[in-house]
C-alpha cells in the first residue's frame, strides 16, 4: 500500500458522529471520539489517525454528510514508481543506503566503502560539497543531488 499527499480534515461542525467512515477505513485510521460537550456527554465526532492514514479518501466517500474532505499533508510523500525505487527509499529511510550499495559485507572493500558513503551522507551540506568535489565522482554528486531533492523529505 502506498500513501498519497492527502489527509482527511473532519469538518466537526457537520460531523454526527455516524462512524460510517470509521467502519470504511482499510487501516483503521479513523475512529469516533467524544465531543467533549458537558450537556451532550454521549456526542461522538470523527478523528483520524494521520501516523495511520493512507490518504486513499475512502472515509471521504462515504461521509454521507459531507464532514470529511480531502486536504495536502504538511510534508509530501514520495511514492515510489518501481521496486527499485522502493528499495533505494527504504535503504535511505532505514540509513542503510551505503550497505544497499556495498553489498558484499564479507569484502573489507565493500564494508569500508559502505563506512564512507556512510559517513559523506552523514555530513552537512557544505561538507558534502567539499566531498564531492575532492572525489570528482559523478555517482555521488548525482546522489547528493537526489537526498537533497526530496528522498529524505518525509
Amino acid at each position: 500500500m502506498q500513501t498519497t499527499n492527502y489527509l482527511p480534515e473532519v469538518d466537526e461542525s457537520v460531523c454526527n458522529g455516524c462512524g460510517k467512515c470509521v467502519d470504511a477505513c482499510p487501516v483503521e485510521a479513523m475512529a469516533l471520539v467524544s465531543q467533549n460537550d458537558p450537556a451532550h456527554p454521549r456526542l461522538r465526532k470523527a478523528f483520524v489517525n494521520t501516523e495511520l492514514c493512507l490518504g486513499c479518501g475512502v472515509c471521504v466517500q462515504h461521509c454521507t454528510r459531507g464532514g470529511l474532505a480531502l486536504h495536502e499533508r504538511p510534508q509530501r510523500i514520495i511514492t515510489p514508481v518501481d521496486s527499485v525505487h522502493k528499495t533505494v527509499l527504504m535503504a535511505i529511510e532505514q540509513g542503510m543506503l551505503p550497505n544497499l550499495i556495498f553489498d558484499n559485507q564479507a569484502l573489507a572493500s565493500h564494508r569500508m566503502m559502505a563506512a564512507v558513503l556512510g559517513g559523506i551522507l552523514r555530513l552537512p551540506p557544505v561538507k558534502q560539497v567539499m566531498a564531492s568535489e575532492q572525489l570528482r565522482s559523478r555517482y555521488l554528486v548525482k546522489l547528493l543531488e537526489t537526498t537533497k531533492s526530496g528522498f529524505l523529505e518525509h
